[in-house]
C-alpha cells in the first residue's frame, strides 16, 4: 500500500511545473515565454504613464452643445437647433432628437464636420402645435467609415407654435 501511494505522489508531483522561466509545458497547457520576467515596466515614469492615460481619454470625450429649448413656428418651419461641433472635438458628428414619449426620431442631421454648426433646421417630421420633451443623441463617427466612436445625450424641450 505504501508502494501504490508513493507512485502516486511521484506521478502527480513531480515533472511538471508552472515557473514561469521552466521551458517544460506546465499545468493547464500553457507554455510559458522563457523571456517573461515578473514586475512592471520601468522605462516610463508615473507622469508618462498619466499623461498617456489623460490623451487617450481626451481622445474619447465627446463636446456636445446645443439649444436646448428649440422653437419652431410651425412643424414644417426651420428651428432654432443652434447645434455646434466643437473645435475641442475629434470626429465628425451626426445629431439626432428623439421624442421620450412616442420614441420616434423626429430629426436627424447629416455628418457635420469639427468645427462646424447648424443654426437653424427643419424637423423630419410635421409636428402638431405642442411641447415636446425629447432627447438629443450626438454620435462621434470615424470619418473615414462612418463607424459610431462614442454617444451622448441630452434632454431637450421642442416647441411648435403653430
Amino acid at each position: 500500500m505504501i508502494i501504490v501511494i508513493l507512485l502516486l505522489l511521484r506521478c502527480c508531483g513531480s515533472g511538471e511545473s508552472i515557473g514561469i522561466a521552466d521551458e517544460s509545458v506546465p499545468l493547464g497547457g500553457i507554455e510559458w515565454d522563457a523571456d517573461a520576467e515578473e514586475g512592471e515596466l520601468t522605462q516610463r515614469s508615473e507622469e508618462e504613464i498619466q499623461a498617456e492615460l489623460n490623451k487617450k481619454v481626451a481622445q474619447g470625450m465627446i463636446n456636445i452643445s446645443m439649444n436646448t429649448s428649440p422653437v419652431f413656428e410651425s412643424g414644417t418651419a426651420k428651428g432654432n437647433l443652434l447645434i455646434v461641433n466643437s473645435e475641442r472635438n475629434n470626429h465628425p458628428q451626426i445629431v439626432y432628437i428623439v421624442r421620450k414619449d412616442t420614441g420616434e426620431e423626429i430629426y436627424r442631421s447629416g455628418g457635420i464636420p469639427v468645427g462646424s454648426k447648424i443654426e437653424r433646421a427643419a424637423l423630419a417630421v410635421d409636428l402638431p402645435a405642442g411641447t415636446y420633451d425629447c432627447v438629443a443623441y450626438f454620435n462621434s463617427i470615424d470619418d473615414g467609415t462612418g463607424a459610431i466612436l462614442g454617444t451622448a445625450g441630452a434632454e431637450i424641450t421642442v416647441t411648435v407654435q403653430n
